[in-house]
């Protein structure tokens, strides 16, 4: 039998299909991290979005850029994919400067290759509208701070008019003390701001970036936007640097976990989700942005891709057990991150929470008629007439994933994305 349709139904078909894609577009122009977040700023003992709001980032950072089995993720392919299907807000370049392992491939030696690499990771993250750390990766940076007092004066001069750039300038000083560090910091620093004056620079400490009560102690003064690098591997550092990142932090500076492993200080072996665990709450608790290490199919336990699988598997999604985690962990923050309110007749709704487990909260001043909510495909699954401010509905029907809620009072609608687990 061939089915017929009317005119009328016809019509109402396609406004109900046009309808949810302008729903559905809607959140195609929503605003990037980076427009939302503005600058990041230091205010007090936290890296605050520009408008002094706390929050706690979580982000991926790129391997060594001269090492074999890392430097072939500098790309915007690479980026572009952890913003989209992971919903990375930020990432780190990890810029190898000189190793005795790495053939001359380091931007001592390479400078040319090694600062395209580079550039091109901030170009994507830029374009993408996400943050972007610029590090200095190596544990013996006074050796060559001309060449960083260069490398970052040059940055600060192309790229310091984005909000999106942050500059790392040592990443983690080993036996130094904190008073060689803090001289190195100070040139470093001196040559940023001569073309930037105002985006995060965040230094490290000693002691692969852990001793930093010794920062607390003696802190580099005379810049407003400072904060400082701590850097843990969750089956190796516990409890007693969680103390100390807490006293540090007392003690009035800011603190950015720029590198955090879920493994044993080596990167590989002691994979330990429960002990990351402890670790994750206690930087969402203290908002504390932290960037996990790595995005790289080297054969070792912190890293994300399954070994030999390249971008292709980034991508295609071949992740290893602590890939798997990470980007499961991202996910669950951006959906936190995005409750933003949304308006309907110039009042402020949000949700009182995103993601969703069983009820469907809303705050609301006014009274709202009804609620429902389509699939991403379109298709209304839930519809309830609530004729109340703040209702709650219970939605544990519904199959985990991502669900488009529209909102109706008074005879307008509005629209907004939440997440169900």
């Amino acid at each position: 039998m061939k089915l017929k349709f009317t005119r009328k139904k016809q019509f109402s078909l396609s406004i109900s299909i046009l309808s949810f894609f302008l729903i559905f577009n809607s959140f195609s122009y929503a605003q990037t991290v980076v427009e939302r977040y503005g600058r990041l700023q230091v205010n007090g003992s936290h890296v605050t979005a520009e408008n002094g709001d706390k929050i706690s980032l979580a982000g991926m950072s790129l391997f060594w850029s001269n090492a074999g089995d890392g430097g072939d993720f500098y790309n915007s392919q690479t980026i572009n994919h952890l913003a989209d299907d992971w919903k990375n807000p930020i990432i780190r370049a990890a810029l190898g400067v000189k190793e005795d392992w790495d053939g001359g491939t380091g931007y001592i030696d390479n400078t040319a290759v090694q600062k395209a690499k580079i550039r091109t990771v901030i170009d994507a993250a830029i374009a993408k509208g996400v943050y972007v750390i610029i590090d200095w990766h190596t544990h013996a940076a006074e050796v060559y701070k001309d060449e960083a007092v260069a490398f970052f004066t040059e940055m600060a001069e192309l790229y310091g008019n984005n909000d999106h750039v942050i500059y790392e300038i040592y990443n983690e000083p080993i036996n130094q003390s904190w008073s060689d560090v803090k001289s190195y910091a100070a040139d470093v620093i001196a040559g940023i701001r001569s073309k930037d004056p105002d985006n995060l620079i965040i230094v490290g400490s000693p002691t692969w970036s852990q001793d930093v009560d010794q920062a607390a102690a003696n802190p580099i003064t005379g810049d407003p936007n400072l904060a400082y690098t701590l850097h843990f591997y969750a089956n190796t550092h516990k409890q007693f640097l969680r103390d100390r990142a807490l006293a540090a932090m007392n003690s009035g500076i800011a603190l950015f976990v720029t590198e955090w492993g879920t493994t044993d200080a080596s990167g590989n072996g002691g994979y330990n989700p429960q002990e990351s665990q402890v670790w994750l709450d206690f930087m969402i608790d203290n908002h504390i942005s932290y960037v996990n290490w790595t995005v790289s199919h080297k054969p070792e336990d912190s890293c994300v891709v399954s070994p030999g699988m390249g971008v292709q598997g980034l991508t295609n999604g071949n992740l290893t057990t602590s890939g798997i985690f990470i980007r499961n962990h991202l996910l669950s923050r951006a959906a936190t991150l995005s409750i933003d309110d949304f308006t309907i007749n110039n009042e402020k709704l949000s949700l009182n929470q995103n993601p969703v487990k069983d009820i469907l909260s809303i705050n609301s001043n006014i009274i709202i008629d009804d609620l429902t909510v389509f699939d991403m495909n379109g298709r209304s699954v839930f519809h309830k007439d609530v004729n109340k401010n703040n209702p709650e509905v219970n939605i544990n029907n519904l199959n985990s994933g991502n669900y488009i809620l529209k909102v109706s009072s008074n005879n307008t609608t509005t629209t907004t994305k939440f997440v169900k687990h």
